[in-house]
């Protein structure tokens, strides 16, 4: 504890140095919508209504526009507002607060003050959320979700000793902002209009904010938004129903054709010690002889970890995806795109707010309740994040003793569990009534458990499965990194940054000089030598972790030789595996989005510009990136050129088809194309999977839903594998059901109307509507130079 306070305290200290001279943020802007509050008055519950600022920048991001993103210096909207002394609080034309504090307390103060008159309720939901008591605000549809997050993370006696080990700098920004958020709910209480309406529709009134608070919020960001849990016992399945042939083909441990977001030549950064082909050979031998021993999971089972990636959009818990890039211009500019993509939400997941505090100046997206800029600018340096999505913890198949539920094998002696009763609330009233809906009231008792290695997950038969994190208990240890990160002046400042964070964000940076790096860092483990990574490992001992890797050995680059960066989650380096397939869209391959944003990118890189950058955000928002990389990376064409009939009429039409799937006609459809492409990866899955057998049918669900034209696993393998006339054949199948559905066979009037994103609320703010597009929930756009 000791080392890691020091090396936080001198890292911080050195990084809060003055800017230097002629350090400048050239020019920013951003967008997110549909807007900064979330506020909706008591009698705005009916419509949504509230703040001016609930919706105002929806047009905005459809328009493809966006606002100023450097700092508030014109005369601010609506005047000053000042909670206490030495903090004042402006707002723009867009309701987002610059906070100006005597000293960084003050200003944090004023961050929380700021942000809980916009997102008071997000708040409130947040901290049920990561406490497990979500459902005493919205009914037992939340009950699982509340036993993940009692059990697969910490007790408040936890959380405690983990702010405990922060440096004390640390621990005062975190009292500060909770005394500005305690500020806010002090003076709703008391002026009852400014209380958000959903507190009167669940039955409740504000309590004060905790320092437990903020770490729960912490500790969640850390753990679900870069990263989702293993899918060995998915895996596992695929290997009992179809066999170690059929696991090999779809999830290799590196998919052939992929692009790491660092060029071979800058690095190959392996997770640990890379294993030798031989090696992995006996390894994968020896985990399909322990698979063979374990009890078959239910497809239920299976499918467990996906669970995250399927939570409501702008849920605290969703495991996020996100596009970036950053280019090296000409005179010593350059520039940095960052869209987070964690699901469109009325409010969304990030607030924003601009900090200032002598020596400091930071402007950005953050999550209510941690007093931390998440991505952002300090007038130096620029950076952006994407989630991590690597494959850093493992499921231990425990060996239960006969007789002793609550006992297990672990070293050749018999070891006892830590278990303790948690009690569910579900509550769901006056906001029930208001829905038309029977109120509930109840509770449920579950009984949660862990072993040496984690939380206990499932027990079936004589195996109970524990999964172990290599974050453990070290995940707010990330937000001395982010402070640090916000304090930065230059590439090399970011790069002793990334060393002190724990969670496992792709992180893209640029900074005055005209400098850009990228790094994959966090907490991983070393993998055990003589086990294969997509597959459960033995509890009883022989499969341990040697370690985990050293933070200063993640893969990084500064200023590669090609002049640019590109990452859309794609892995981040060449020798870097695909782990169990927790992240199933680096399975695709050379299909993966990432390879398109490559290749949009270095053609950005010839001819840089803030406006060039725009377009390529544009183009990779709007267009089905796979249909694009399919032209060269199949047999399509091949196909093409040798069918007749159904399946030439279907190829024509596709490949006439450049992607887009934004632009429609008179009557607001979208080209035939969008329709024969969606049909299209589905019938080609539907083959190449069938002759792998019933495993392996899980690799062709559907995109998610921030990327509704990606392609799945299923169809990447499929298009990577399929000979000519298999092509065809798929293409025969989609002009019968095409023709079915549209009534016609004529593939000219096979044509969707334009795709609407499903958005989501987090309270009572009405979903307004938004045409789909593959882009970030928050857009930040930054020209930096001397």
């Amino acid at each position: 504890m000791g080392c890691r306070f020091l090396l936080a305290a001198a890292t911080f200290a050195a990084l809060t140095s003055a800017a230097p001279a002629g350090a400048a943020v050239l020019r920013a802007e951003g967008v997110l919508p549909p807007g900064q509050s979330g506020f909706v008055s008591l009698g705005g519950l009916v419509d949504g209504t509230g703040s001016p600022h609930l919706y105002d920048q929806n047009q905005l991001f459809i328009d493809f526009k966006r606002k100023p993103l450097t700092f508030q210096i014109d005369k601010p909207v609506g005047g000053t507002e000042s909670p206490r002394a030495g903090v004042t609080i402006t707002r723009d034309a867009a309701g987002v607060p610059a906070v100006r504090g005597a000293t960084e307390a003050d200003a944090w103060f004023g961050a929380g003050y700021a942000i809980a008159q916009d997102r008071l309720f997000q708040l409130e939901a947040f901290r049920h959320a990561t406490k497990g008591r979500l459902a005493e605000l919205i009914g037992q549809d939340a009950l699982e979700d509340d036993l993940v997050s009692r059990r697969d993370y910490y007790t408040e006696a936890e959380r405690r000793r983990m702010y405990e080990d922060l440096s004390p700098a640390l621990q005062l920004r975190i009292r500060a902002y909770r005394d500005g958020v305690n500020a806010w709910i002090d003076h709703v209480r008391l002026n009852p209009g400014d209380l958000p309406g959903e507190y009167a529709a669940v039955a409740k009134i504000p309590t004060p904010w905790t320092i437990d608070d903020s770490i729960a919020v912490g500790v969640f960001l850390a753990r679900t938004v870069p990263s989702g849990d293993g899918n060995e016992l998915a895996n596992l399945r695929t290997v009992q129903q179809s066999g170690i042939r059929a696991l090999q083909r779809v999830l290799p441990l590196r998919t052939a054709g992929r692009r790491p977001t660092i060029p071979a030549s800058e690095g190959r950064f392996s997770q640990g010690r890379r294993r030798s082909a031989k090696e992995e050979r006996a390894a994968l031998k020896r985990s399909v002889a322990f698979a063979e021993t374990l009890p078959k999971p239910t497809e239920e089972q299976a499918a467990a970890p996906a669970r995250k990636a399927l939570l409501d959009a702008g849920r605290m818990g969703r495991t996020g995806g996100s596009s970036m890039f950053a280019v090296r211009g000409k005179n010593g500019r350059a520039y940095l795109f960052n869209g987070p993509q964690l699901g469109f939400s009325t409010p969304e997941l990030f607030v924003e707010v601009e900090v200032h505090w002598p020596g400091q100046d930071i402007r950005g997206v953050t999550a209510p309740g941690v007093p931390v800029i998440g991505i952002g600018h300090n007038g130096s340096v620029a950076w952006g994040f994407t989630s991590g999505l690597s494959d850093e913890d493992d499921l231990y198949a425990e060996q239960l003793v006969p007789g002793k539920p609550e006992h297990y094998m672990h070293k050749g002696q018999e070891r006892q569990m830590e278990c303790r009763d948690e009690t569910f609330t579900y509550l769901k009233t006056v906001s029930a009534l208001i829905g038309a809906d029977a109120p509930e009231v109840g509770q449920r008792t579950e009984r949660i458990c862990r072993t040496v290695h984690g939380p206990v997950q499932l027990r079936e038969g004589n195996v109970a499965y524990a999964r172990r994190y290599a974050i453990w208990k070290r995940d707010v240890e990330t937000i001395e990194g982010i402070a640090a990160l916000n304090a930065a002046r230059s590439i090399q400042d970011v790069d002793r940054a990334m060393n002190m964070v724990t969670w496992n964000e792709n992180v893209m940076a640029v900074d005055s000089k005209g400098n850009i790096g990228y790094w994959h860092p966090g907490l991983f483990q070393q993998r055990p030598k003589g086990w294969d990574d997509r597959l459960p490992y033995p509890g009883t001992g022989e499969a341990e972790w040697p370690g985990l890797v050293d933070r200063t050995k993640t893969p990084r680059v500064i200023n590669p030789k090609q002049g640019w960066l590109a990452n859309w989650n794609n892995v981040p380096s060449q020798d870097w595996t695909n782990g169990d397939g927790e992240s199933p869209e680096r399975i695709s391959g050379a299909f993966h989005r990432g390879s398109f944003l490559m290749d949009l990118v270095r053609r950005l890189h010839r001819d840089p510009s803030f406006e060039a950058s725009e377009a390529t955000i544009r183009r990779a928002g709007t267009t089905a990136q796979q249909r694009v990389l399919a032209v060269t990376r199949t047999r399509l064409r091949a196909a093409q050129r040798g069918a007749d009939g159904e399946a030439r009429a279907v190829l024509d039409t596709l490949l006439a088809w450049d992607g887009d799937y934004h632009e429609t006609d008179a009557a607001g459809t979208v080209h035939p194309g969008v329709a024969i492409w969606v049909a299209f990866k589905h019938r080609a899955a539907a083959i190449a999977l069938g002759r792998l057998g019933p495993g392996v049918a899980r690799f062709d669900g559907r995109p998610g839903t921030s990327h509704e034209f990606d392609i799945t696993p299923g169809a990447a393998y499929a298009l990577r594998t399929l000979a000519v006339d298999d092509l065809r054949q798929a293409a025969v199948a989609t002009a019968k059901e095409l023709s079915e559905r549209f009534g016609t066979p004529d593939p000219a009037r096979w044509r969707d109307p334009r795709k609407m994103y499903k958005v989501g609320s987090q309270g009572a703010g009405q979903a307004p509507e938004l045409p789909f597009f593959d882009r970030g929930t928050w857009e930040q756009v930054v020209e930096v130079g001397p």
